[in-house]
C-alpha cells in the first residue's frame, strides 16, 4: 500500500497576515492608498484560506481519494486594507484597536466552523472519475476545491452577518463601552502562543467601514 498527499491549494499568491495569537495589527500593515472618497477612516480585508490534503491510498492497481485534514485559517490582506492619513494619536489607538477586532472576529468564526466543518469532511472518500491514475487525481481535486470554496463562502456569509453586528453595536469602535466588551470576548482567543505566518490568500470579504 502507498500513501500519497496532495495539498489541494492552489491559489493566487497574495501576501496575506495568518491570524496569531501574538502577531497585532500595525498601520504599516495597511498597504494600499486611501480612498479620499471613502466616509471611512480605515478598511481591512479579511479573508479565509482553507486548505484540505487529499490522500491518495494506492493498492495495487487500484486507487482512492479521501480528505485526510483540513486546516483553516482566518487572514489579514495588506495590500488590500488601508487607513486616511492625519489621525489623531486617540484616535489612531482606538480605530486600530476596532480593526483588530475585525480580524479577530475571522479567527472566532474560523474556530467555531472547525468542528462543524470536521464532522462533514474529515476523512470523507472522494467517489472519483478516471480511467487513470493522472485523471483521478484531477477529478479528486476537482472534487475538494469545490468543497473548499463552499466552505470560505460560508465562512464569509457569516463573517459579514457578524461583522455588520459588530460596528453596528460599537458605531466603528466609537462607543468605546461595547468595544471593550468585544475587545475582552477577543483576548479569549489568545491563550498560548503561535508563530506569525504569511501565506498565498485564496479568497477574501473586503470591508469598508
Amino acid at each position: 500500500m502507498q500513501i500519497l498527499i496532495y495539498n489541494t491549494s492552489t491559489n493566487p499568491e497574495i501576501p496575506v497576515i495568518i491570524w496569531s495569537k501574538t502577531r497585532i495589527l500595525k498601520w504599516t500593515d495597511f498597504k494600499k492608498k486611501s480612498d479620499s472618497k471613502s466616509t471611512a477612516s480605515a478598511s481591512a480585508a479579511i479573508g479565509f484560506e482553507s486548505k484540505p490534503i487529499i490522500e491518495h491510498i494506492k493498492i495495487g492497481g487500484k486507487f482512492k481519494f479521501k480528505i485526510r485534514d483540513m486546516q483553516f485559517h482566518a487572514v489579514f490582506i495588506p495590500d488590500l486594507s488601508w487607513v486616511m492619513k492625519n489621525l489623531s494619536e486617540k484616535n489612531s489607538k482606538l480605530l486600530l484597536k476596532h480593526e483588530q477586532g475585525h480580524f479577530d472576529l475571522g479567527e472566532e468564526i474560523t474556530r467555531k466552523a472547525i468542528t462543524k466543518t470536521t464532522n462533514r469532511f474529515h476523512n470523507r472518500t472522494l467517489v472519483v472519475k478516471g480511467k487513470n491514475e493522472d485523471k483521478a487525481k484531477k477529478d479528486a481535486i476537482f472534487q475538494v476545491t469545490k468543497i473548499r470554496k463552499e466552505i470560505e463562502r460560508e465562512l464569509q456569509k457569516e463573517f459579514k452577518r457578524q461583522e455588520a453586528k459588530y460596528d453596528d453595536k460599537t458605531n466603528h469602535g466609537l462607543i468605546i463601552e461595547f468595544q471593550e466588551k468585544y475587545n475582552k470576548r477577543f483576548e479569549k482567543l489568545r491563550v498560548g502562543t503561535k508563530v506569525k505566518q504569511t501565506i498565498p490568500a485564496s479568497n477574501y470579504s473586503k470591508r469598508i467601514q
